[in-house]
């Protein structure tokens, strides 16, 4: 990828001599004269890369001050506001950077990321296929375009898009993860396995493949190795609340209720948008469970 590449995350007293003062007051000048739109770019980078997103959108907020027309700064500055939940504002973002550098192929799979956010398929596969008109080995751009439509339920197009992916990097563990939810979908768990294995040989604390793998292992009826994934993903991303829901279910499957519940209520906390699917493994379990009494 390019180094300009928006993915990769591409400033008085008073004293008793008047000449003193005045020589203070240039000095400051001077260094904010001579901190560039760059500068600020590369600082905003540094920010990013160290998770501190509100740091890194006051610098980019600079950078844009400084040089108005910076594509560059736009759509990182677009990536920050998508970190921070702001999707609508991470759009625009994207969009001004398109307007200013319509061959910015990374500004458009980072808007087409934007939109999947917002859940516009369509959008997004639009725009990360224009990104690859542009720059057609964008792999960030294959492994998104491949989810997207893996997603939309064209898995085949999926698979070919992260097959080219891998092809141009086979060190990409997203792209593992994605293929390997694409031959979930298709029911060949042997593939889906290994490709989720090899994801987390290249990131063992990718704790979506774990996740990913668990659910392999659960749909074959390995159940013990199901938990162990869980239980992983769990210790590695305490806040996941996919890794709950599917250790409930797997322990309810299991017919440890109570721990089930427990952990199927702790993923709803988690992921509301979930409860109605979590709903009836819990409603089971609690019936076992005044069967009992």
């Amino acid at each position: 990828m390019k180094k300009r590449s928006a993915l990769s995350l591409t400033m008085w007293s008073f004293g008793v001599c008047c000449f003193m003062v005045l020589n203070v007051g240039m000095g400051v000048i001077l260094a904010i004269a001579e901190t560039t739109a760059e500068d600020f770019v590369r600082m905003g980078m540094k920010h990013y890369a160290k998770g501190q997103f509100q740091d890194a959108l006051g610098v980019f907020d600079k950078a844009i001050v400084v040089k108005p027309d910076y594509a560059l700064a736009y759509t990182n500055r677009g990536l920050i506001k998508y970190r921070l939940g702001d999707i609508t504002a991470a759009i625009a973002d994207h969009s001004h950077a398109i307007e200013l550098e319509p061959k910015m192929a990374e500004a458009y799979t980072n808007r087409g990321a934007a939109r999947l956010a917002q859940g516009d398929l369509n959008g997004s596969i639009a725009d990360h296929s224009e990104a690859l008109k542009l720059e057609p080995n964008l792999v960030t751009a294959l492994n998104n375009r491949g989810l997207v439509r893996i997603q939309s339920g064209d898995t085949a197009g999926g698979i070919s898009d992260l097959d080219k992916a891998l092809e141009i990097n086979p060190f990409d563990p997203s792209a593992y993860t994605n293929r390997a939810a694409a031959h979930l979908q298709l029911k060949d768990l042997e593939k889906a396995a290994m490709d989720a294995s090899k994801a987390l040989v290249l990131n063992p604390k990718l704790s979506e493949a774990h996740v990913l793998r668990g659910r392999i292992y659960l749909e074959a009826k390995m159940f013990t190795k199901s938990l162990e994934d869980f239980d992983k993903a769990v210790e590695l991303n305490p806040q996941l609340g996919t890794a709950y829901l599917n250790r409930g279910a797997v322990k309810v499957a299991l017919k440890n209720y109570e721990a089930g519940i427990h952990d199927l209520n702790k993923g709803v906390e988690l992921l509301p948008v979930l409860e109605s699917e979590a709903k009836r493994w819990i409603q089971h379990a609690q019936a076992q469970l005044e069967k009992k009494q």
